[in-house]
């Protein structure tokens, strides 16, 4: 896996996707953080797979934060 975020979506039933996100820190040996979510997409007002892609990307980043200062703390 190269660096950055990679996210999948998989369709769980007609309202949410599962979005699996990977964050990896170098291209080669380094580690990875994988964040397994339930994303809620609403009949009402159904979400694009970019806009999925869009939430589960800054969600990435916030537990990439928040994991970074556990490690710097």
């Amino acid at each position: 896996m190269a660096k950055g975020v990679d996210i999948e979506l998989a369709p769980l039933d007609e309202d949410h996707v599962r979005a699996k996100i990977t964050w990896s820190e170098q291209d080669v040996g380094g580690g990875q953080l994988v964040v397994e979510v339930t994303v809620k997409n609403t009949k009402a007002r159904p979400k694009t797979e970019e806009q999925l892609r869009s939430d589960a990307r800054a969600l990435a980043v916030r537990f990439a934060r928040a994991f970074a200062d556990t490690i710097e703390n």
